[in-house]
């Protein structure tokens, strides 16, 4: 019966252009139809991940219940260089193992929110305020935010996830990746620090004067996090797991030189690094917020797709590019592995332009040029009931996996090269936006530019003289020969 799932989930759902919500419904057996197998071997290296949970038919409840794939269907996603995420739930062992039998990669996710660990211990962990303070508006899921420095909350987390990773070492699960999404407190905005600042057990245990200026405790409690997190989140995965991928949502490195943008492009983070997280976190995705946070009127451009994409091109390739530029000087050795993501509606306005398919996929070949050494993709369903907007849901791994396979053609750059290019790009730049990675007598760049015509562009790859390149609107990818001093077309 097995041996017939795939065979199944490969029929063809239909032959005509997606019109209904069943054909663009997110299931396996539309993934299938139009996600191909790589061409190129992923093998030895990361898998994609997604944020929505893969599933058999749209009533599946599999991954829900913990129930494992079946092996054609684990094989079918790792020939796509996918894989389906588990979170750190001993549940899931069963799960993992059959994941691990394929081959197919162990790669931990889960989603966590509000006050995260200080939940644990509520009546020790939460601020002690003045009987008539009223306080700044604040989500309804979170009444009162945790005094930062309690650790209890901490203690009985980290205990706990102590026990699950040794029941998943104990059960014989080798683990590749920890790639959390946990965005919770303690953080810096102005509800929580006017919290923190009226609250007295605060002001007994923070340095003197950090309360008193809202940037002072925002740079503390953005460092305070990845200690908070090394101790709690990383060192109890690390004794039983010492060599494997871990990182949490936007985790990046920033310094007084060169401050990392944050994924909205509007701020910067304090100087920060990443403690004991192996990897970086930077996050890539076309969110149509970003038209509030960034636009100017002074561009004098209208709303449309064309001036959009020059957007949203600036803030997603930003973040990567300045990151890496610190990561270079600090920490070479630190992986990154972003958030990407086509189409975010956190304005659900219907009037702003969605990120094209094109430039999308252009900046996903910049941001594997840039550092990444693997990618998860963010494709929720924001209308379910919407058939175009559904549609994208498939789309964003589809866009994912092609570019992926694109890239892997150049296997030995991903592998062991070193990025050429950090520069910032402004959505106004009319030259030459390129990315590149070099081994020691090869180059591989990607060009292109967001004028209507053609750009010439100089570039030293290797120290000992300069290559002339053109960067065409619809973008090129080079190969550059140092000892033949040639240029090759890629």
């Amino acid at each position: 019966m097995r041996t017939l799932i795939v065979a199944l989930l490969l029929l063809t759902v239909s032959t005509l252009p997606a019109q209904t919500l069943d054909d663009v419904a997110w299931t396996l057996p539309n993934l299938f139809k139009k996600v191909p197998p790589l061409k190129n071997d992923n093998a030895g290296r990361f898998p994609m991940i997604s944020i929505e949970i893969f599933k058999l038919n749209k009533d599946d409840t599999s991954y829900r219940d913990a129930k494992p794939f079946p092996p054609e269907v684990i094989r079918e996603l790792k020939a796509r260089g996918l894989t389906q995420w588990i979170p750190p739930d001993v549940r899931y062992i069963p799960f993992a193992l059959s994941l691990q039998k394929e081959n197919a990669g162990v790669i931990m996710m889960q989603g966590y929110a509000f006050n995260g660990p200080p939940d644990l211990a509520p009546t020790t962990s939460m601020h002690i305020l003045p009987a008539d303070y009223k306080g700044k508006e604040r989500p309804g899921q979170q009444p009162v935010f945790p005094c930062p420095l309690v650790l209890d909350g901490w203690v009985i987390h980290q205990e706990q996830f102590r026990e699950t990773f040794r029941a998943f070492k104990d059960s014989g699960v080798k683990i590749d990746a920890v790639w959390l999404d946990w965005e919770i407190q303690p953080d810096w905005r102005d509800a929580e620090w006017d919290e923190a600042k009226n609250c007295s057990r605060c002001r007994q245990q923070f340095p003197a004067g950090v309360l008193d200026d809202q940037t002072m405790y925002r740079r503390f409690i953005e460092q305070w996090r990845v200690q908070l997190f090394s101790v709690y989140f990383v060192a109890p995965i690390f004794e039983s797991y010492p060599h494997i991928s871990v990182t949490n949502w936007e985790e990046i490195i920033s310094t007084p030189e060169n401050p990392t943008p944050s994924w909205s492009g509007n701020r910067q983070w304090s100087p920060k690094d990443l403690g004991m997280f192996t990897a970086a976190n930077p996050v890539a995705y076309g969110n149509t917020i970003w038209k509030k946070h960034n636009w100017k009127e002074e561009w004098g451009w209208p709303v449309d797709v064309e001036h959009m994409d020059r957007l949203y091109t600036s803030v997603m390739l930003n973040q990567i590019s300045v990151h890496e530029r610190n990561a270079q000087l600090i920490s070479p050795w630190k992986q990154s592995i972003p958030w990407i993501d086509r189409y975010c509606a956190d304005d659900k306005d219907p009037s702003i332009p969605i990120l094209s398919r094109e430039r999308y996929r252009e900046i996903l070949r910049h941001l594997w040029l840039r550092g990444s050494d693997g990618m998860q993709v963010f494709n929720p369903i924001w209308f379910p009931d919407d058939v175009s907007k559904m549609s994208i849901v498939t789309e964003e791994i589809e866009d994912a996996v092609q570019i992926y396979d694109e890239m892997l053609t150049f296997r030995n750059f991903l592998d062991t090269g070193l990025p050429l290019n950090t520069e910032t790009i402004a959505p106004q730049s009319d030259g030459a936006i390129w990315s590149g990675l070099r081994t020691e007598n090869l180059a591989l760049v990607r060009a292109f530019t967001q004028s209507k015509e053609p750009v010439k562009f100089k570039i030293n790859p290797f120290g000992s003289g300069d290559f002339e390149l053109e960067a065409p609107p619809a973008g090129k990818t080079y190969l550059i020969d140092r000892v033949k001093n040639t240029v090759e077309v890629k």
